[in-house]
């Protein structure tokens, strides 16, 4: 019989985790109803800032339009893990 390595001991890869980046001022929140797959949170912040900073560049005429709203990355439970304020300067 072989004795095959522990499923713990390597990630893998196909085990993805869904997020969903929603954006909120605190009153209004737009949802993200499809969401996207990451191996980790990481991997979603990672893809939440690239997120944010193509929000950032797509008019920067608009920029004050997004003072005090935030990117919230939700897990599959519905749980907020991270919160990205739109209105900052500061890339990460």
């Amino acid at each position: 019989m072989q004795v095959s390595s522990s499923p713990l001991s390597t990630p893998d890869p196909s085990a993805l985790l869904r997020y969903y980046f929603n954006l909120t001022d605190g009153e209004t929140a737009i949802r993200d109803e499809e969401g996207v797959e990451a191996s980790s949170l990481q991997a979603a912040v990672i893809s939440a800032m690239e997120a944010v900073e193509e929000l950032r560049a797509q008019d920067l005429s608009h920029s004050d339009e997004w003072q005090g709203w935030r990117l919230e990355i939700v897990d599959a439970a519905g749980r907020a893990v991270q919160s990205i304020p739109l209105d900052s300067s500061a890339s990460h």
